[in-house]
């Protein structure tokens, strides 16, 4: 793996300890203490698996780009599908649990969802960008 490719992950993964950071500290000031406790899905775990998958995407995007730039494109679309598709049996959980603190925890769950979104976007666009 060259260094710029390594750069590009360690900057998703400083990238991601960063909003982490940030929402922590939007729960801490803003939320009452321990709502995140009542969670199904801890910040932490959601966080972790966000960034174990969009590393993944990010990774055979690099890995597609090398054999054949043409088809990075098509690879993101089917790598964000299934990613999709397993938040959406995460999500199955918190939708069947009637509890006061569900808005919160599904407006949580979407926002980290969406975050990783657009960082994967960004990136596959930059790749996409770098034609060699």
């Amino acid at each position: 793996m060259k260094t710029t490719e390594f750069k590009l992950l360690a900057k998703l993964f400083l990238f991601s300890l960063l909003l982490y950071l940030i929402h922590k500290l939007v729960f801490r000031l803003f939320f009452p203490t321990g709502i995140e406790n009542l969670f199904i899905y801890s910040i932490e775990l959601l966080y972790l698996f966000f960034c174990i998958a969009s590393t993944l995407i990010i990774g055979i995007l690099i890995l597609v780009n090398k054999k054949n730039i043409d088809h990075v494109g098509f690879t993101f679309l089917f790598l964000t599908v299934a990613k999709m598709g397993i938040a959406f049996f995460f999500m199955q959980s918190i939708l069947k649990v009637k509890a006061i603190h569900q808005p919160t925890e599904k407006i949580n769950f979407f926002v980290i969802f969406i975050l990783f979104l657009a960082i994967e976007t960004v990136i596959a666009v930059r790749i996409l960008n770098n034609k060699q």
